[in-house]
């Protein structure tokens, strides 16, 4: 055979060889066109999948729950209900935020890691091994902070205030410092001047919250009202005047927040329903419908329901032959009901405008040995002052704290770090 032969033979192949593959191709993507995408993982992908395992992350939503949202990252089932019920035994899911951030790390079948970030403060991390979760609280690790404050009140206290604050949080904290003897509502007064000390912590220089308020002073109408807070060896912690005095008395001076008085204790007041001058023996705060409504001092229930023109009212029975009633709410807390105990500051209702009332409001009256008392103006008395074998201690406490204060100028705002002070409680 020739080589002219050889190369004819050899072009002959090469064409039925490109004949083959275009054909071999055309016909495998026509195929494809009737049976659906190629799979997306590949054999190897599959192996690997099943030995370093699937990663989801992400953060809740508003309104969003962590099943929810796990579920939308095509997460299993028996996996997300494996998680949650392990988790529900160490933090309230319902409790969770948006922004509340996760990472999971799972087989085709079994959970390996799971991390979730609740708000700055508290990290939870569950480890899977042999089918079991082992949940674990990581405590977040924070700089403790001492800051000084002071000011004078031009309209109320929360206008001269919440430009120095962080959040209003510490406005709260401050007026619930002297809740049992000022209403800083219906009493603050132009002029009136205010002082104190308080703890801030930080996470990475960014403020995560207030701590304690550690000393403040009020002065109300010429009148200086101080509290020092002091922790004794035993662990209980209170505030104090300069005395050792408890600050904290037998009723809160009203029992709810966010009012205005719209009618005072009288024996003679016009009623605007009856149209006749009559007895109002408590004092109406106006305040918008579903206010809450707290106790006003420890007791039990003794009354939950409908009483004539009060509409929805609540009666608790305090110590020392004491009786307090709110009378008017839309509706009760959970739980109030006639024989139930109840803590001073505990929810009992919210506000509303049930029985004769012409807008929303809340009566509320108070007996003392079964004659009514003008809750503004009666005096009780306070709990428990500082232990005689522990006053030693509280003084050189208060003096330190007084003397801090006293260090403030009116143009100062005065900033303390501690270094190397952490702060890692549990925080729920």
């Amino acid at each position: 055979m020739s080589p002219q032969f050889f190369r004819k033979t050899k072009t002959a192949l090469a064409l039925i060889f490109s004949i083959f593959l275009f054909l071999l191709l055309f016909l495998g993507k026509r195929a494809n066109l009737f049976q659906g995408e190629p799979k997306k993982i590949s054999e190897y992908d599959e192996q690997r999948e099943m030995i370093f395992g699937c990663i989801f992350q992400g953060e809740l939503d508003k309104n969003e729950s962590l099943y929810l949202s796990l579920l939308k990252k095509k997460v299993p089932h028996p996996l997300i209900h494996h998680l949650t019920s392990t988790l529900s035994g160490s933090f309230n899911l319902k409790k969770s935020l948006p922004k509340d951030s996760y990472t999971l790390i799972t087989t085709r079948d079994s959970i390996l890691f799971f991390e979730y970030q609740r708000g700055m403060e508290k990290r939870y991390e569950v480890k899977g091994q042999n089918g079991e979760l082992d949940v674990a609280v990581i405590p977040v690790e924070f700089n403790r902070v001492v800051k000084s404050m002071k000011g004078k009140i031009k309209s109320s206290l929360w206008e001269s205030m919440i430009n120095e604050c962080e959040s209003p949080e510490l406005i709260m904290r401050f007026t619930e410092v002297f809740e049992w003897d000022i209403d800083f509502l219906t009493e603050p007064r132009k002029d009136d001047t205010f002082r104190l000390i308080f703890e801030e912590y930080h996470k990475d220089d960014k403020f995560i919250r207030y701590g304690d308020i550690l000393a403040a002073e009020y002065n109300l109408g010429g009148q200086t009202h101080q509290a020092v807070l002091y922790q004794d060896p035993t662990g209980h912690k209170d505030y104090y005047d300069l005395s050792g005095n408890s600050l904290k008395k037998a009723f809160l001076r009203s029992p709810l927040n966010y009012r205005r008085i719209s009618s005072r204790f009288s024996y003679s007041r016009f009623h605007p329903i009856f149209r006749r001058y009559q007895p109002h023996l408590g004092v109406d705060y106006a305040a918008p419908v579903g206010t809450p409504v707290v106790a006003s001092g420890d007791g039990m229930v003794i009354f939950a329901g409908w009483k004539r023109g009060f509409g929805k009212t609540v009666q608790i029975r305090h110590p020392n032959g004491f009786v307090t009633s709110y009378g008017h709410l839309s509706r009760f807390a959970k739980g109030i009901r006639k024989g139930v105990k109840i803590k001073q500051k505990g929810l009992i209702g919210y506000v509303g405008s049930t029985g004769a009332s012409t807008g929303p409001h809340l009566d509320y009256r108070v007996k003392a040995n079964g004659r009514y008392v003008n809750p503004l103006r009666m005096i009780v008395p306070p709990a428990k002052p500082v232990k005689k074998e522990y006053f030693t201690d509280f003084e050189r406490k208060r003096d330190n704290l007084l003397y801090a204060m006293n260090l403030l100028t009116d143009a100062t705002l005065l900033a303390l770090t501690e270094k190397g002070s952490d702060y890692s409680e549990p925080i729920e």
